[in-house]
């Protein structure tokens, strides 16, 4: 197999890879709008960070929280740090004793933590169908610190209080460095800050599983096998070639107008008051970048004739027989047939998990790299020809050229005795 052979079928399966992906982040951008898994997410964070949910909800309940939020029954997606220190301090300024408890979050491992936040989210997507008719439960907290002493001391007496949230705040406040309440709201800023890096951890994992289950789902809804497009590009040179020109030709004429995902992370990291990027991406830059990518590439789809899809009809199992020849685009309807049938499906639900971005930036380096190969072999027939010509002359017509030699070499010496008189006789 000859590199430009490796490199159009590089190209097209990453081709078919990029458009899957594509639609794959579309749709789980669409189901985490909906859960709102962002704002769950963080929720979730807020009351590890402060291991009670009663904390958690009159900080929420705070104005400044409350009102980053669109309607009463949902949560921020996105707490600026120091909106959040100054909740902080109010709601243990205005912590009620006899009242208000500590009530710890549920402990769980990674995993189960994981699996928790899609169905957290869904029991408020279904809450948020029927919403309160009065407003929320905790209130918005009514007394507030004064000074940084106040604060210390009404840290140090509050009852029914979490202890491990009372030593942290503690140790937070008692600093050297904090010599007013403003300082100590900075401390503790900066301390939920270092916890959303854990955040932005379990929302990528989240997303990540959430991507691979609609990878899977995609490519078995639209029966996209990996080995069978592989074997369908590696033994069809025609459609081969017509795919790669056609990925080519969809990428240098959208190049101008597709925008890649780091460069939308690059400008959202140059904006000083955007969200951070690796949790709370712009969604209308998302949205603008999935619409433009899918236009780009679905321009070329249309005319390809790849083996994806379901056969048309009620024929989605067949068995194979000397009379019967069936659909390779068809489930073998044994045993054999239908486990590598399902291994192509999920490799290509894998290959989506990895994003449309990286097989976006692989698909324009293969395309380079194309360009830049040296051509088919079948391209070159001329050359070999005309390289193999001067042997087949010296050979073919040296027997034929030896001849005219030789009679050259006999006739000569013929022609001058024939030619010349012969000498007088003395």
């Amino acid at each position: 197999m000859s590199i430009s052979t490796i490199l159009d079928v590089a190209i097209g399966i990453s081709f078919v890879f990029m458009l899957l992906s594509v639609i794959a982040s579309a749709v789980t951008e669409a189901i985490s709008g909906i859960l709102s898994l962002r704002s769950v997410t963080l929720r979730q964070g807020v009351e590890r960070l402060l291991k009670d949910r009663t904390l958690t909800d009159k900080v929420y309940a705070h104005p400044l929280i409350d009102g980053l939020t669109k309607d009463d029954d949902s949560d921020p997606s996105y707490i600026p740090s120091d909106l959040f220190a100054r909740a902080l301090v109010d709601a243990v300024a205005g912590w009620k004793d006899g009242t208000d408890r500590s009530r710890r979050p549920e402990r769980m491992g990674l995993l189960r933590g994981i699996l928790s936040i899609p169905l957290r989210a869904l029991k408020g997507f279904f809450r948020r169908l029927w919403p309160k008719a009065e407003g929320g439960g905790e209130g918005a907290t009514k007394k507030a610190a004064v000074s940084l002493d106040d604060f210390k001391k009404r840290l140090a007496e509050a009852q029914d209080f979490e202890e491990d949230t009372r030593v942290a705040l503690t140790a937070l406040v008692s600093d050297a460095s904090v010599k007013t309440l403003e300082d100590a709201t900075q401390q503790i800023a900066a301390w939920f800050d270092r916890a959303m890096d854990s955040v932005s951890g379990w929302y990528k994992r989240t997303a990540h599983t959430l991507i691979s289950v609609v990878g899977l789902f995609t490519a078995v809804v639209l029966n996209v096998d990996t080995f069978l497009v592989l074997d369908s590009l590696n033994r069809d040179a025609v459609l081969r070639e017509s795919v790669a020109s056609a990925v080519a030709e969809s990428v240098k004429s959208e190049s101008a107008v597709v925008k890649t995902a780091s460069e939308v992370t690059t400008e959202q990291k140059a904006n000083a008051n955007a969200k951070p990027p690796e949790v709370f991406v712009d969604e209308k830059k998302t949205e603008e970048l999935v619409r433009k990518r899918v236009v780009a590439v679905k321009r070329g789809l249309d005319e390809l004739t790849l083996p994806m899809g379901w056969p048309e009809g009620r024929g989605f199992f067949c068995t194979p027989t000397a009379e019967v020849t069936c659909d390779r685009r068809a489930v073998p309807a044994t045993l054999g047939g239908f486990g590598r049938r399902f291994g192509g499906w999920l490799f290509t639900a894998i290959a989506i998990a990895l994003g449309a971005p990286f097989w976006f930036d692989l698909l324009n380096k293969l395309i380079n790299l194309r360009a830049a190969a040296p051509p088919p072999e079948k391209a070159r027939p001329k050359e070999r020809t005309a390289a193999a010509q001067p042997q087949l002359s010296a050979s073919s017509v040296g027997s034929s050229a030896s001849t005219p030699v030789r009679e050259q070499e006999s006739v000569r010496p013929v022609a001058a005795r024939s030619s010349a008189p012969p000498p007088p006789l003395s």
